[in-house]
């Protein structure tokens, strides 16, 4: 019989929006040996290097961050009664895809931090960089393959497929600040909500859930990781460097388009699309608090919270497909932080 830590009342309820929001400890805690059993995994996988690779790999094995990834697959898991080995495997997999897809942006993004410490690529280049990225998603694919399910499998290259190509569309639109907004959510679903949502998805499928419940787990994974996106453009423009740990304002250096410039340059006049986009050219890390207080004007910034909570209530909604219990719970509890991070 599985343990469970019960949530506070305020989070049990399926239809209400939580009163209080955990932070990712507790959420944690409620799979805390699973997750230990994962990191454990995630440093035998590294250490299975040559020697000459040793200090680029132990490098980035110091990207450890929340293991969001992990934890949603882990909390899955556990909401469908899985307990089998292969759920280890799945969600070291996911992070695995996480970790190959923060060096490559890193590196896309020119930037310098990432969790405190420096870049791969601003250590040792970015050829060198690129391919510890490609050694990442390999790792993920050999670990999918050990699961023993062939749908599993295919599913876990078709997300990294997805991811590259979601990162690939935003990379040849760089530049372009008129951006249809249509085209952005399609962007930021391959690039970062396809990979949250595979988390839940193939640990539903491994679980052998049901049809409802693996679409279910789908809809709630890529609905939050467009929420995710959305608060990450929103820290890109407000947050603290010293709090995120990464470099901030590098979407703006690139010519990345995120829904706060977007939806004000959809509602700018001629002469105030003009300025925004003169603006916009000499905005960057340094400077990027100059375009706040157009972006607030426009409401611009309150409109990406507003289509950020959208995308929570979908998220919540589609966890009604499944059996109530504080593994649940504390998914529906990870949706409403995704509107409430500083990192």
């Amino acid at each position: 019989m599985v343990a469970t830590i019960p949530l506070p009342a305020s989070v049990m309820r399926p239809g209400a929006r939580a009163a209080m929001i955990l932070d990712s400890q507790d959420l944690k805690s409620l799979v805390a040996a699973d997750l230990e059993l994962v990191e454990r995994a995630i440093d035998n996988v590294l250490a299975q290097r040559p020697p000459r690779l040793t200090g680029i790999i132990d490098h980035v094995a110091e990207y450890r961050g929340k293991r969001f990834r992990p934890l949603l697959a882990l909390l899955t898991a556990r909401v469908l009664g899985c307990e089998s080995p292969g759920r280890l495997d799945l969600a070291v997999a996911m992070e695995m895809m996480h970790t190959a897809s923060l060096v490559h942006d890193d590196i896309l993004d020119n930037a310098e931090t990432r969790r405190h410490i420096p870049t791969v690529h601003s250590r040792w280049g970015s050829q060198s960089a690129v391919l510890l990225g490609d050694y990442l998603f390999s790792h993920a694919f050999v670990l999918a393959a050990r699961v023993g399910d062939s749908q599993v499998t295919l599913e876990v290259a078709e997300t990294a497929r997805k991811v590259c190509e979601g990162e690939l569309k935003q990379n040849l639109e760089a530049g372009n600040w008129l951006l249809p907004e249509a085209d952005y959510m399609d962007i930021i679903e391959g690039k970062t909500a396809e990979l949250m949502a595979a988390s839940c998805r193939l640990m539903g499928v491994h679980a052998r859930g049901t049809q409802a419940q693996c679409h279910a787990l789908d809809t709630y994974g890529r609905s939050l990781g467009m929420a995710f996106q959305m608060a990450d453009d929103l820290l890109d423009l407000e947050g603290d460097e010293e709090t995120t740990g990464k470099s901030l304002g590098t979407d703006l250096e690139q010519g990345k388009v995120t829904l706060p410039i977007i939806h004000a340059l959809s509602r700018a006049n001629d002469g105030e699309k003009a300025i925004l986009l003169e603006l916009l050219k000499t905005s960057g890390a340094k400077n990027r608090s100059a375009l706040r207080k157009p972006l607030e004007a426009a409401g611009s910034l309150a409109y990406t919270r507003r289509k950020a909570e959208e995308f929570v209530g979908t998220a919540r909604r589609a966890l009604h497909a499944l059996p109530d219990s504080p593994y649940l719970q504390a998914l529906i509890n990870a949706a409403d932080r995704a509107l409430h991070r500083a990192c």
